[in-house]
């Protein structure tokens, strides 16, 4: 078995899912990879530069799969994300999305739950986007494993996402301080 996880200063995150999907379809068919596998993961990580600004995209073709790296204008004030941002519409009503953008402005501690992990990433990166031309400068975990589950009584304003499994164990430690 092979693990495959791009870690990115960029906010990619559906360019390089749709990557990684492709790559593990290529993967497991048999017949029409001709190339290692890490070839791949270089050719992604080295060779494809990120557009610069005021390019508009950069596309990479796997597969049957276009894969587009976008990037805004250079003279646009925009925040430069390329985010899924139905998918907090999804999930969330537009007044709790409110209410949490309102805790993040006031620097409140921020716990996301969710049963599915890469929604936690997502929804983490799109609230945090939404700050713009904000930045959220305090602790962010978008993601918290079980063990660091003790942190969520620091006496520091978070932005923390925990999976529903986890969530009796993190309970416990967090504060109810605001």
């Amino acid at each position: 078995p092979r693990v495959l996880c791009l870690l990115s200063t960029w906010p990619y995150l559906t360019a390089f899912r749709e990557y990684l999907c492709q790559l593990y379809r290529l993967a497991s068919t048999t017949n029409v990879m001709t190339t290692p596998i890490e070839r791949y993961v270089l050719n992604v990580c080295t060779e494809i530069p990120a557009p610069p600004p005021g390019a508009y995209e950069v596309q990479v073709n796997i597969l049957n799969s276009t894969i587009r790296f976008w990037a805004p204008p250079a003279k646009l004030p925009i925040a430069y994300v390329a985010l899924p941002y139905q998918t907090l519409f999804d999930c969330l009503t537009v007044d709790n999305i409110l209410t949490l953008w309102n805790a993040l402005v006031m620097e409140r501690k921020v716990l996301l739950l969710s049963s599915q992990y890469s929604l936690l990433t997502v929804c983490s990166e799109i609230v945090c986007s939404l700050l713009f031309p904000m930045r959220w400068s305090h602790l962010y975990v978008p993601l918290l494993p079980r063990f660091l589950c003790p942190m969520l009584d620091a006496p520091v304003p978070y932005l923390v996402g925990v999976v529903r499994e986890n969530w009796l164990h993190a309970q416990d430690f967090v504060s109810t301080d605001t």
